[in-house]
């Protein structure tokens, strides 16, 4: 799969990049401080038989790997797509991942999802559609001030309306959330304890602070589970298809806001 992934870049460099050129020069470059002749370099990009990679590629994106019963969309305070995610993430990585902790609870981002998976079909080729990026899953330790800047920030983005810039995906968690105040907050089935430090399972783009989400910086610990958030849906859908199980997803109110 890896060999697959970097012949499809070099694919697309050369289809997107370089689409009128049928030769490629290199004029000069410096290597080791020396001035390497441009004579010497000639790439003939027509002599580059790309189509039996292509095939190869193409094989392997046309897999399918389950059916999906309904639209999965992101939504604000919650969606379809980001329950499912959150959900299988949180699941994959408390039963199969090894990991000496297992996280309370799961937050990802809605920004992080590029496309909704339909109802019908689903291929490998989707899967990469909806999650293109290489992001690892990991689980961060947070002490109680970071979970109380973290359950503000799930506030504030569950009431910034319905957009892609809204909503924060959760699972694990429980909330509800009254005059712009949180009212009530459930973490991995038991009352928030606000003098109590967490386990969180995320991204390491998120983990970095990507999406504004600052407090994740500087956990007081970090593991990486070493695996990619798109390899755990893949395994996920292909798993429970072999038992019949199709993929579906349902609001249950996990974030819920009143007036």
């Amino acid at each position: 799969m890896k060999v697959l992934k970097k012949i499809f870049i070099l694919f697309l460099f050369v289809l997107i990049c370089l689409p009128s050129c049928e030769s490629y020069r290199v004029e000069t470059f410096q290597s080791n401080n020396k001035l390497v002749d441009s004579t010497s370099i000639m790439i003939d990009f027509k002599e580059i038989q790309f189509d039996r990679y292509k095939d190869s590629l193409d094989l392997e994106m046309d897999e399918i790997l389950n059916e999906c019963l309904t639209d999965l969309e992101v939504g604000c305070p919650e969606g379809l797509l980001g329950n499912f995610i959150c959900d299988l993430s949180l699941f994959m990585t408390n039963k199969y991942y090894e990991t000496d902790i297992k996280p309370d609870f799961c937050v990802l981002n809605n920004g992080g999802f590029r496309t909704s998976i339909n109802k019908g079909i689903i291929t490998r080729g989707k899967i990469f559609e909806v999650m293109p990026f290489d992001n690892y899953l990991v689980i961060l330790k947070l002490d109680e001030n970071r979970i109380k800047e973290l359950l503000k920030y799930i506030r504030e983005k569950s009431s910034m309306g319905k957009s892609r810039k809204s909503g924060v995906p959760v699972s694990g968690l429980r909330m509800k959330i009254s005059e712009n105040k949180i009212t009530r907050c459930m973490i991995n089935n038991s009352a928030y304890n606000s003098d109590q430090s967490y386990y969180v399972l995320t991204t390491d783009y998120l983990a970095k602070g990507g999406d504004n989400m600052e407090f994740f910086k500087d956990a007081a610990e970090y593991i990486n589970t070493g695996v990619l958030l798109r390899d755990a849906i893949i395994n996920y859908i292909s798993e429970i298809n072999k038992t019949g199980i199709k993929v579906e997803a349902k609001f249950d109110g996990r974030i819920q806001i009143n007036g």
